[in-house]
């Protein structure tokens, strides 16, 4: 009996000497292919790409994201509503994925401004460690030129994350006089080459972006810089009614005026900041016709440009 008792004692030893990053999730052990802790990656029209030179995530009560990117200045941001917990999650719960290549900015919003597909599914969250790893797969559109790119495979591997981060970032409008605030979540990417400030706001599943091709610099930027605002200004039943600034149909662009007051770039591993204001005309187009029309006034921008931590 005692031998039976000293063989279940070790036993309950060694489980409680595992942590939770020490323990396989589901298919864990079938990951193979040089994945380890940090992975970030997902095959693009079924090209490998790898996001893991530098990773982050967030978990909070209203808004989380994972980011990852690599060396060549890509990025990818998938961000859900609500803290980081296991579950899947999809386009229809208000989970998206950005990413910022050389070529242009992708997300899972086509042209058209409908969702595409888009599946997050969160295997693991260690709130001890703060870790997080997950699979993903979906399509994303370029945001200017309408190209699609299928998602598949994708994975990350405990990226590190933070808990209730407080942000004092700032990014809304006025919409036709009515105020809309997009500060959650808020953040400038792809600062010297194409440029993206983005934002949500969660209560009515909205999304801001302000697209700046030639990157940000202390200047005003008009539609003649080709700058491209886009919001979805649909409620929660029709997330994808988008309002723009461009038809890509006609090649058309709305007057649009985005004022760069500053652009502060800190240290290595440290965020900078941006600000400035915005205003303009967006519309929603049917076929290259203007069927409704909003004016943006009193535009606000003061976020923080997204420093990812080096792996």
């Amino acid at each position: 009996m005692n031998k039976y008792f000293l063989f279940a004692f070790a036993l309950f030893g060694l489980l409680l000497s595992c942590n939770d990053s020490e323990l396989f999730t589901p298919g864990d052990e079938f990951l193979g292919g040089g994945i380890t802790a940090g992975t970030y990656q997902v095959e693009l029209n079924g090209n490998l790409w790898k996001f893991d030179d530098t990773t982050e995530a967030q978990s909070d009560a209203i808004q989380s994201y994972i980011n990852g990117s690599n060396d060549n200045g890509n990025t990818i941001s998938i961000s859900k509503i609500g803290t980081l917990s296991t579950g899947t999650y999809t386009e229809a719960d208000g989970t998206m994925v950005v990413l910022m290549m050389n070529n242009g900015i992708y997300s899972n919003v086509d042209e058209d401004g409908e969702f595409l597909p888009f599946e997050l599914k969160i295997t693991s969250v260690n709130q001890f460690q703060g870790h997080v790893s997950g699979r993903f797969s979906g399509m994303v559109s370029n945001m200017t030129t309408g190209e699609v790119i299928t998602l598949t495979n994708g994975i990350f591997v405990n990226i590190e994350f933070e808990t209730g981060v407080i942000s004092t970032a700032k990014l809304k409008g006025d919409f036709n006089e009515v105020e809309k605030d997009f500060s959650i979540n808020a953040r400038a990417e792809g600062i010297t080459t194409a440029a993206l400030i983005v934002g949500e706001n969660q209560d009515q599943l909205q999304t801001l972006s302000i697209t700046i091709p030639g990157g940000l610099s202390e200047e005003i930027f008009t539609e003649e810089d080709l700058v491209k605002v886009q919001v979805n200004l649909g409620t929660t039943t029709n997330p994808s009614d988008v309002y723009t600034n461009y038809d890509p149909l006609t090649d058309t662009y709305l007057p649009t005026t985005v004022n760069i007051t500053s652009v502060e770039l800190a240290g290595e591993n440290t965020t900078g900041n941006v600000k400035g204001t915005f205003s303009g005309t967006i519309a929603k187009f049917v076929n290259g016709e203007i069927v409704d029309e909003v004016e943006i006034t009193n535009g606000e921008i003061d976020v923080p440009i997204v420093v990812l931590s080096q792996n």
